[in-house]
């Protein structure tokens, strides 16, 4: 289970099965506001089907032209995220632009105008821009580290982006958050080098058995077989009670948690047996 596609699929798949509420705390943590469910959905799965409305950057400049816009522009975020849930992405966007000019440091209405350059403008790189800046309001936004992950795969910079995570790692030392997300990144060029980082992930209570999962992968690219053993070991066993949980209160999505839970031990049997060969 290779998980730099595994994040993406899971919670597009909870969504399905589960709803809104069961994938919420992947996305975000319990201090960030929670994005607009458009743009959490398809942030999340990164879905850029013919669906999805494509919006010229230009367009969004273009007030003379488009009518409403100026009255539009005078919302609320909870106003850009009811207009992007409708569907009127330029409206929304417009909303969020005159809310960061006034508050730059309003990370919630950067993250969504992230989003919306990423998936509806398909500018990426204004969006690695928003999303940095939200980095470094803070730190431990994991949304936006999140995302920062896909854009920089997808611009082709992902060196700029290990150095960027590198130095917030060291700037902010006892932030978890950010050192996962380097340890992400920093995994599928160097697995040995990210495994100290992953290790941090196991730390985040809400996150520990996609960390655990990772490290594991980690350490078998890097020929640490006991670590991988042990690591999915424990990211087994955490499935397993989720599954559990699930089971007892009747939630839904089981087949889905039971799906991990098999893949899980595929991977772990697949570890137990190269060391049998060694």
């Amino acid at each position: 289970m290779v998980k730099s596609t595994k994040k993406q699929i899971v919670t597009l798949v909870c969504l399905t099965l589960a709803g809104w509420a069961w994938h919420e705390h992947v996305l975000t943590t319990q201090n960030e506001p929670a994005l607009s469910k458009s743009n959490a959905t398809r942030a999340t799965s990164q879905l850029k089907s013919a669906d999805v409305p494509k919006t010229s950057a230009s367009d969004m400049n273009n007030t003379a032209t488009s009518a409403g816009w100026t009255q539009s522009a005078s919302g609320t975020i909870a106003d850009a995220q009811t207009l992007i849930d409708r569907g009127s992405i330029q409206e929304g966007a417009h909303i969020l632009e005159e809310i960061a000019r006034q508050d730059p440091a309003n990370t919630q209405a950067l993250m969504e105008l992230a989003m919306v350059c990423t998936l509806d403008f398909k500018d990426s790189a204004k969006a690695r821009s928003l999303l940095e800046r939200v980095i470094d309001i803070n730190p431990n936004h994991r949304a936006a580290l999140n995302e920062l992950e896909l854009v920089y795969k997808e611009l082709g910079v992902v060196e700029d982006g290990l150095a960027l995570l590198q130095l917030k790692t060291q700037q902010h030392p006892d932030s978890l958050e950010l050192s996962f997300a380097y340890g992400r990144m920093l995994a599928e060029k160097d697995p040995a080098a990210a495994i100290a980082s992953l290790e941090q992930g196991t730390k985040i209570p809400d996150l520990r058995e996609e960390a655990y999962d990772q490290l594991a992968v980690a350490a078998l690219k890097a020929g640490q077989i006991e670590l991988a053993i042990k690591s999915w070991t424990e990211a087994l066993a955490l499935a397993e009670n989720e599954l559990d949980q699930a089971k007892l209160k009747n939630e839904p999505g089981v087949d889905f948690l039971e799906e991990r839970v098999a893949s899980t031990k595929t991977e772990l049997a697949r570890a137990r047996a190269q060391t049998a060969k060694q």
